[in-house]
């Protein structure tokens, strides 16, 4: 039996990479002693409610940062680090990483800034070490440290696992380092979803991000599409009105863009609810009969890699609750969504537009697609998952 540390910075947003975390300390605990590396305990009913896990046989060590979890994992066999963007060192006999997307591209500024570091560090380290007791000295050399881009941690990893095949790429660009893929367990968000409840409605569930703040899941563009077709005439099937239900959290950072889309909203068939609890994304999604995303449209896909969806927790949600997906077709989704079997890849609005309609049109095709797409988000359930954990872990 070996002793496991689960490192993980955000358990208290219960969020994807938690559910991953998570999952991972569970399954681990049923032949290992493990420990959870965090702030702030997790609250056991709070993750068997919202993550799906029971972490109730595992311990918990309180570290704030990457340097005090590096420091606790020299006290453990194996080191799970779950956090996203860590460069936490591992100091146990293993490390396992598992990776939500890594550091994006360094920009031309960045680079300059590491490289000055660099100079810098080599240049404190005589003076620092000729002034012992110096504070000021100390906390220049830190200042450098930190602005250094340093990769050498890296090393220090037996195993890293992607949540895609896309992240596995951009690890190999940017790390230098392989890894396999171990796509993240999707718990259903509504069971026992008949034919009967679908309704004539697209449904899209995300967080409003400013464009600003980098990963912004693109509303504003998707509900320019819908009001294209709106006008157009193209919501109105067999005498019934096609509606788009946007689904998401915002905070203060977010304000203007979620107001810009709540106008842009007024007079269409349009539903955007903010900040709602759980159950407005359940209800929409039981009766949702097409789910559009669209994170990463106008991106460049070589300078801002982290713009675009890693994986598509939602996109699975949404395919196992029968809606079918229609998906911009780069990053995660594209591997989760089989264009033409149980959804659609777009690249234009017009696309977008296109594959919906024939979505709105086709009843057939639509109930078609949308078993194809329950069909194939069981793929990604929590059995396959701790399977890829043994696999990995042995």
């Amino acid at each position: 039996m070996s002793r496991v540390a689960i490192y993980n910075l955000y358990w208290h947003t219960y969020g994807g990479g938690e559910q991953v975390s998570g999952a991972f300390a569970e399954f681990l605990a049923r032949e290992h002693d493990v420990t959870l590396l965090g702030p702030t305990r997790p609250d056991i009913d709070a993750s068997r409610t919202r993550l799906g896990v029971d972490l109730s046989s595992c311990e918990f060590v309180a570290v704030m940062d990457d340097d005090e979890a590096a420091e606790a994992s020299s006290d453990f066999d194996v080191f799970v680090n779950g956090t996203y963007r860590s460069h936490a060192r591992n100091r146990a006999r293993r490390g396992i990483y598992y990776v939500h997307f890594p550091e994006p591209p360094a920009t031309s500024r960045e680079r300059v800034r590491s490289a000055v570091s660099q100079v810098g560090l080599a240049a404190m380290g005589p003076l620092v070490r000729g002034w012992e007791g110096d504070d000021t000295a100390h906390r220049v050399k830190r200042a450098f440290a930190r602005r250094r881009r340093d990769l050498s941690w890296v090393e220090s990893y037996s195993n890293f696992a992607a949540n895609s095949e896309y992240t596995a790429g951009w690890v190999r660009r940017l790390w230098g380092a392989q890894s396999s893929v171990l796509y993240p367990a999707v718990r259903p968000v509504v069971t026992d979803v008949a034919e009967s409840d679908k309704q004539p409605l697209i449904v899209s569930v995300g967080r409003f991000f400013d464009p600003k703040l980098g990963h912004c899941k693109k509303q504003a563009e998707l509900l320019e599409t819908f009001a294209q077709m709106h006008r157009s005439g193209r919501t109105l099937v067999d005498d019934r009105e096609w509606r788009l239900a946007f689904v998401g959290g915002a905070d203060a950072a977010s304000r203007e863009y979620t107001l810009g889309v709540r106008r842009a909203a007024q007079g269409l068939p349009v539903d955007v609810h903010v900040n709602k609890p759980r159950e407005i994304v359940e209800s929409n999604l039981r009766v949702g009969s097409i789910y559009w995303h669209g994170t990463g449209y106008g991106e460049r896909l070589a300078n801002h890699p982290e713009r675009f969806e890693h994986f598509g927790i939602a996109v699975v949600e949404a395919m196992l609750a029968g809606c079918v997906p229609v998906v911009y077709g780069e990053a995660g989704p594209a591997e989760i969504v089989r264009h033409g079997v149980d959804g659609f890849h777009w690249h234009s609005p017009e696309q977008l537009a296109e594959f919906t309609y024939l979505l709105m049109t086709d009843p057939a095709k639509r109930q078609a697609m949308s078993h194809a797409a329950t069909v194939r988000g069981r793929e990604f359930s929590i059995d396959r998952f701790r399977s890829a954990i043994g696999a990995i872990v042995n």
